[in-house]
């Protein structure tokens, strides 16, 4: 149990404040256990760091893993969309690790490795270079590229999504958080297309 409350405390304080910002004070006190527990557990606050970015990086992956897996057996158009729009998802409960991934740009990624090709999603690089095989998506942009805008956009999504908001209430616009991911993916989806194509159209 205090694993479990180290690791719920930490994640926040985190990503609040930095590796180097957050205080082993703060988290046991936010946790409710000694400050032994930390040691005991995880070794040092950079292990706790680590084991933080771990958990929250691995439950994401659940998260988002099932509904991927379902979009692969889908046509490349409506796979690529059905599991972007569930990372979507996935990524605008989880403030937390977003903040966390920006304290860790700002350190210079020093924590979690640099992405490889091999470590991006293989089942969302099968749908697009089939669709790219099958004159769906534009074959002029890798799969590599692809991912590093998506991700941008959807990650760029939850940062900003309080003054998106704010600016949406300004206008007298009044999308939900579905009908916004919606629209993303559809802004998203036609730079791979290279056209204005809709889901199904061929």
């Amino acid at each position: 149990m205090s694993k479990a409350s180290l690791l719920a405390a930490a994640a926040e304080e985190f990503a609040q404040y930095g590796l180097r910002g957050a205080r082993v004070q703060a988290i046991v006190k936010r946790a409710g256990v000694n400050e032994r527990m930390i040691y005991h557990h995880f070794g040092s606050k950079e292990g706790l760091y680590r084991a933080v970015l771990e958990d929250q990086m691995a439950a994401l992956h659940d998260a988002w893993h099932p509904a991927l897996e379902k979009a692969r057996a889908l046509a490349p158009y409506e796979g690529v969309t059905a599991a972007l729009g569930a990372l979507a998802e996935a990524l605008s409960g989880r403030p937390v690790l977003i903040g966390l991934w920006l304290h860790e740009s700002l350190g210079g990624w020093k924590t979690l490795p640099l992405p490889s090709a091999d470590t991006l999603p293989a089942e969302l690089r099968e749908l697009y270079e089939r669709g790219q095989h099958e004159g769906v998506f534009r074959g002029d942009r890798p799969f590599e590229i692809a991912w590093g805008i998506a991700m941008s956009a959807l990650i760029g999504g939850v940062v900003l999504a309080r003054r998106g908001d704010a600016l949406a209430a300004e206008r007298g616009i009044d999308f939900t958080a579905a009908e916004t991911r919606r629209l993303v993916l559809e802004q998203l989806l036609d730079g791979m297309t290279g056209s204005r194509r809709s889901p199904g159209e061929k």
